[in-house]
């Protein structure tokens, strides 16, 4: 059993019962504080018709949306142990499907309150929050072994003296799924790095020694994936990007065409004569082209940083 001890008066704080309507009270009007993660629509939310198919109620205790699933939340609030908790997740369930049309609306015009389009809320399954003072071990098994435990969240209450109310949830804390999705984001965010590692070690060694061309390479790659996915393939004699319909044939300078620059790379677009001398057409008056790495037309002789962002405009306008 749970006890709580306050270090100013030197006492523990007694253990107290509310009833249901006080528990529903007191979590609507602090919902922001317990639930920030969903959208508080009403409480004793009525409609016409038996939610549960073994009684004779015709509301919910609670109902609320969850803007990140979009889908209706049903809250269902208990002060003793909580029984039958499969039939009443079921109830529910089946009570949202046939009226859901009827809660939408009413949710969206007499509530007031933000939700998504018709179209774009889920309408298939609902979720379920059930809270009650305790739950058999049995039904907290079947609940966590289930395949729709997402859909399905208990939490545990505590009432004590002095308006404290402690909660804790036994499956679905939101805490514990924030750092789930920040643990995810950062393996992604480590595979990302690692992968680029990898390929710019391939670069780096194919374009070994040549610290400045490494460098303008990856200012130009770099540039190339803000504008759209490129591929990149470290062949023998070249590096062969592919983007969008373009390809490009990548070189270090090699010291065998009289232009001094740090990268020399082979394009089809045909606006890179703008560039002026920097640029060698390939194709001679007889209409043969001279040789070359890679199949491309223009040849663009890179020295400056300055000369590679002015071919990335024109690839960028093209």
């Amino acid at each position: 059993m749970i006890k709580l001890f306050s270090t100013q008066s030197k006492t523990l704080i007694k253990v107290i019962d509310k009833s249901e309507t006080e528990l529903n009270k007191f979590l609507s009007e602090n919902w922001h504080n317990f639930f920030p993660q969903y959208v508080f629509i009403k409480s004793e939310f009525a409609l016409e018709g038996n939610v549960r198919s073994r009684g004779t109620s015709g509301r919910i205790d609670i109902l609320a949306f969850n803007p990140k699933s979009k889908k209706f939340i049903v809250f269902e609030l208990k002060k003793e142990k909580d029984k039958n908790i499969r039939n009443q997740v079921s109830d529910y369930r089946d009570y949202i499907e046939d009226n859901f049309s009827q809660i939408y609306l009413l949710a969206l015009q007499k509530y007031k309150v933000e939700i998504p389009s018709f179209e774009r809320i889920s309408q298939d399954t609902i979720e379920v929050v059930m809270i009650a003072k305790s739950f058999s071990s049995t039904d907290i098994e079947r609940v966590k072994k289930s395949k729709s435990k997402n859909l399905t969240t208990l939490i545990r209450y505590i009432w004590f003296e002095n308006e404290l109310l402690l909660i804790d949830y036994i499956n679905n804390d939101p805490d514990d799924l924030i750092e789930k999705e920040n643990a995810e984001k950062l393996r992604k965010i480590k595979n990302i790095i690692e992968n680029e590692k990898s390929l710019y070690a391939d670069v780096d060694a194919f374009l070994f020694g040549k610290e400045e061309a490494q460098r303008l390479f990856k200012i130009f790659f770099e540039s190339l994936n803000k504008l759209k996915k490129a591929t990149l393939e470290v062949q023998a004699t070249k590096i062969k990007i592919g983007f969008k319909n373009e390809t490009f044939s990548v070189i270090g300078y090699a010291g065998k065409t009289g232009k001094k620059c740090f990268l020399v790379i082979n394009t089809n677009i045909n606006q890179v004569v703008e560039l002026g001398e920097i640029v060698d057409d390939r194709v001679r008056p007889n209409m043969k082209k001279k040789g070359s790495i890679g199949s491309e037309r223009y040849e663009v002789f890179i020295t400056t940083e300055n000369e590679l962002l002015k071919f990335l405009k024109i690839i960028e306008n093209n």
